[in-house]
């Protein structure tokens, strides 16, 4: 649908903790991931998104769109570490009861980057999951379509449970495999978003 307001570029930003891995964990992790092991033994980590809210829909599923481009700039900080991931890696991707799951709304903010020890993806993402036989396409959910939200639902959208509102890091090797090199999840975040006062 076409917008009547001005674009605005936007900053989402979270900080909290997560579970640090466990001592033997640290010591079996390889020496080229891109945060320390005292950085992963700090258990905290915060990051900020700058997206502009005006970015068409790439997506053709009516009921799910998704805003590549949007991103103008993806930070994450783990410990002492800061990354910056590549902006057009980025995307938000929105699921008003698309993509075949019309129980399901979602939210994504997402970014992936190439690492000296693998595939780096970075999500944050809410999730309003119901009963497989329940409709939540349109206004019947908390989604009223594909568009982008405001701000606000962004930074924190209504859902079943605060455990379906997490950050999710993960690392996979370059080589393949089906376990990752580093995952780190956790709900225990303070999520914000608003309009962007400095350029």
């Amino acid at each position: 649908m076409p917008r009547t307001s001005e674009a605005a570029e936007i900053v989402l930003s979270g900080s909290g903790t997560f579970n640090p891995p466990k001592a033997e964990q640290l010591a079996a992790l390889r020496a080229d991931l891109p945060f320390s092991k005292s950085d992963l033994a700090s258990g905290n980590w915060s990051f900020s998104a700058r997206y502009e809210d005006s970015t068409p829909d790439a997506e053709s599923d009516p009921h799910a769109g998704r805003y590549a481009g949007a991103i103008r700039g993806f930070r994450l900080v783990i410990g002492s570490t800061t990354l910056d991931l590549p902006a057009d890696q980025a995307a938000i991707v929105i699921s008003d009861g698309g993509s075949g799951f019309s129980h399901r709304e979602s939210i994504r903010v997402e970014a992936r980057a190439s690492t000296p020890s693998g595939l780096l993806r970075l999500s944050w993402i809410q999730v309003n999951q119901q009963a497989k036989d329940a409709d939540l396409r349109g206004p019947a959910g908390v989604l009223p379509s594909d568009a982008l939200p405001p701000a606000a639902m962004v930074a924190s959208m209504a859902t079943a449970s605060p455990f379906d509102r997490f950050l999710e890091l993960r690392i996979d090797a370059a080589t393949g495999g089906s376990r990752p090199l580093l995952y780190l999840s956790s709900s225990k975040l303070s999520v914000k978003a608003g309009p962007a006062t400095a350029p």
